[in-house]
């Protein structure tokens, strides 16, 4: 179940569509061929940007990837540009972030998609920019370049837009601080909140631990859940700002 009260995420949702259309979803969920499609989650590793064909003027999200589930409310139109995480038969679980900073995230019909190339490498300046992610958890981050090396600040938070917890100060925090050195459209850190920022694999299961990715569009995150509060998490899909 994503991070959020039942109350919460139908709210998020576009109207009608019954957990389809997750806002800023967790992406805990167990791993394996189940039928949740939340977004973007720590262990995913196959990650494809993928345009939305001209076939249909409307690709509706489905809860479930299975050619008789019912199509929700939530679409995309073609030439749209999703991050695709994973596939199941004919179904591909997909999130897309639009510029108003709510993510959807669903099955769509494969078949629908046309895959993007991925990319070999990037220049440091594809990197720099304020990068914002869903509004949900107010995810930002901003990232500059000094000399050969990144440097990368960020903040998210949980629970902030529910007046209840704001008013009794039961909102998380989380933030990211750390110089990298890309590997062309890649990278990964680990942080302990030190000065000092070490490789991704030097991290211990209690250390906060970052990957990112250029996508298409997108700047794709996935942390490990340890840099912030409870519920805090830096994963997820990210547009530049402006």
């Amino acid at each position: 179940m994503p991070p959020m009260t039942s109350r919460l995420s139908l709210r998020l949702a576009l109207a009608g569509a019954a957990l389809l259309a997750v806002l800023g979803a967790r992406p805990a969920l167990a791993q394996g061929q189940d039928h949740g499609c939340w977004g973007i989650r720590p262990g995913d590793e196959a990650l494809e940007a993928a345009t939305v064909g001209p076939a249909a003027p409307r690709l509706f999200f489905r809860a479930r990837p299975t050619g008789a589930a019912e199509p929700g409310r939530a679409f995309l139109m073609p030439g749209d540009v999703v991050v695709v995480s994973r596939r199941q038969g004919g179904f591909a679980c997909a999130s897309y972030l639009n510029d108003r900073r709510r993510l959807t995230a669903g099955w769509l019909p494969a078949a629908a998609l046309q895959p993007l190339a991925p990319p070999t490498t990037a220049p440091l300046e594809a990197w720099q920019a304020s990068w914002y992610g869903t509004q949900a958890y107010e995810q930002e981050i901003d990232i500059s370049a000094e000399g050969s090396t990144l440097r990368i600040g960020g903040s998210a938070s949980w629970g902030s837009d529910d007046p209840a917890r704001v008013e009794r100060g039961g909102v998380n925090i989380g933030s990211l601080e750390a110089e990298v050195r890309p590997s062309g459209a890649r990278l990964g850190f680990s942080s302990d909140g030190g000065e000092r920022t070490r490789a991704y694999d030097e991290g211990g299961p209690e250390t906060c631990r970052v990957r990112m990715l250029l996508l298409g569009p997108y700047l794709v995150v996935q942390d490990n859940l340890r840099c912030g509060g409870m519920n805090v998490t830096f994963s997820g899909l990210y547009r530049r700002a402006g």
